[in-house]
């Protein structure tokens, strides 16, 4: 699987009066020029097969890169966008050169996207029409027929962060790229002591899967409080044979989320799930189990870009049936190559 750690790095350079000191607020008549490259390498397309479309990078149409920017200023009003005010300056196989002109010295918030084509129009529509800060945080990633806004190709990719513009001299940042949604995935490892086949499979986590979810992270309300979030439901028919000491993960039983907060459940938050499949030609089914880490703590939230691992341990038997164990980790969603956004 071919993965990347993708992330912004912001350094800013204006033409400025000499003898002024850092300006933190807006200041007229020092207008300036920010030029933004964007990279990314390739990414995945599914949660499970690490599948690449059309060579990875920032996908394309035509000339125009795939990616949506915005400029917010101290005050909240968005002053510049791209597509829109920037000017495209290049575009090359991995990454787009993006400059704003007359920016004027202060404190402003960088909204980025990357891979944007992978979201539904409305979404796109909403993020380039909305005028504020606000606004652009209320824009909902939303759902197709109930399954996550993510229509194949490149995988959305979004970023959010603040760089200040200073006179006599370069300020920098570095901000994370991260995916829109989160990663489910189940695997069984045989711990019986000779060859197994595992089939008919299906994992069913109650109200995982939220009916929507926000395209940028960083805000109190990143999780949707919807009072029917939907049970997030993985099955898998197919039989796959495992030796002694060896793990598969069922291909299919691998999906995109959107974040989500557990619902309240005594004796706190947690996750309630429930495993069904056939082993050595026996049912087995197990209901509530909750959903915790290796510590027995209740695993209480899965964000943006973080992958829920569940790993089910068939042991030996004890009388008629195998021992059967589950872990739960969540974690982030590695990448292994990097990826920048220049502001110079």
């Amino acid at each position: 699987m071919m993965n990347f750690r993708p992330y912004l790095l912001l350094s800013v350079a204006l033409v400025l009066l000499t003898g002024v000191s850092c300006i933190r607020e807006e200041v007229p008549g020092l207008p300036g020029r920010i030029t933004l490259t964007l990279n990314t390498a390739e990414e995945e397309t599914k949660a499970g097969d690490g599948v690449v479309e059309d060579g990875g990078g920032i996908a394309r149409n035509g000339e125009d890169p795939d990616l949506m920017i915005a400029l917010v200023n101290r005050s909240g009003r968005v002053i510049a966008r791209y597509p829109g005010d920037g000017d495209l300056l290049s575009v090359e196989s991995t990454n787009s050169t993006v400059e704003f002109q007359d920016i004027n010295a202060g404190t402003y918030t960088v909204y980025a996207v990357a891979n944007a084509q992978g979201l539904e129009a409305a979404t796109r529509s909403a993020f380039s029409s909305a005028t504020t800060s606000s606004e652009i945080e209320d824009v909902l990633v939303l759902p197709s027929d109930g399954s996550a806004s993510f229509l194949g190709g490149r995988m959305p990719l979004s970023a959010k962060g603040s760089v200040t513009v200073n006179a006599g001299g370069n300020g920098q940042v570095n901000l994370d790229l991260l995916r829109v949604f989160a990663r489910v995935s189940l695997s069984f490892f045989n711990e019986t002591g000779e060859e197994l086949t595992v089939s008919d499979c299906t994992v069913s986590i109650e109200k995982m899967s939220p009916f929507n979810g926000y395209l940028f992270g960083g805000r109190s309300a990143d999780y949707v409080s919807s009072p029917t979030p939907a049970a997030l439901v993985l099955s898998h028919a197919s039989a796959v044979t495992m030796a002694d000491q060896s793990s598969t993960s069922f291909q299919n039983l691998s999906q995109l989320v959107f974040p989500s907060r557990a619902p309240a459940h005594p004796p706190g938050y947690r996750y309630l799930c429930a495993i069904s499949f056939t082993a050595g030609g026996k049912q087995y089914s197990f209901q509530d189990l909750p959903v915790h880490d290796r510590r027995s703590a209740d695993i209480q939230t899965v964000g943006r870009n973080q992958h829920l691992k569940i790993e089910t341990r068939i042991g030996k038997k004890t009388e008629d049936e195998n021992v059967v164990s589950f872990y739960f980790e969540v974690g982030d969603w590695q990448y292994d190559k990097e990826a920048f956004v220049w502001f110079h």
